[in-house]
């Protein structure tokens, strides 16, 4: 797969575009999440920024099993930044379920654990391990 940027979105000077809510398995049906701002034009290039920066462990980790996914948004909101409206619980075959409980978003949106690992598997394939 090739990717239609001329410079990556990690290696890019640039201002954040977008937030991202990184959200693992707590254990015992709970959840952590971990919300920072990152670079891109659209949500997919914001999640190659976000695990192939190399102050982001999620690239090494995208195959692990604790992790539920990614939400991504459109805009840099300080608010989602301290407390995302993210609500997580597993459906009635145990698999996670992500929901946003905030109505009329911008541009929002949900990555599962097998699609990140998609994308990090293609990205090391083209870019290397470390981008």
């Amino acid at each position: 797969m090739t990717f239609s940027w001329k410079i990556p979105p990690w290696e890019r000077f640039e201002d954040c575009k977008y937030v991202t809510v990184t959200l693992t398995d707590a254990g015992a049906g709970q959840f952590e999440c971990i919300s920072e701002a990152v670079r891109g034009d659209d949500a997919i290039e914001a999640l190659a920024d976000l695990v192939m920066s190399p102050r982001s462990p999620l690239g090494f980790i995208s195959s692990h099993p604790a992790l539920i996914g990614v939400v991504v948004r459109r805009g840099i909101d300080v608010a989602w930044l301290a407390k995302p409206p993210v609500e997580v619980g597993r459906n009635d075959r145990g698999k996670w379920q992500i929901s946003i409980t905030e109505a009329d978003l911008p541009d929002v949106s949900v990555f599962d654990a097998t699609e990140i690992a998609g994308l990090v598997s293609r990205l090391r394939s083209q870019y290397g391990q470390n981008g």
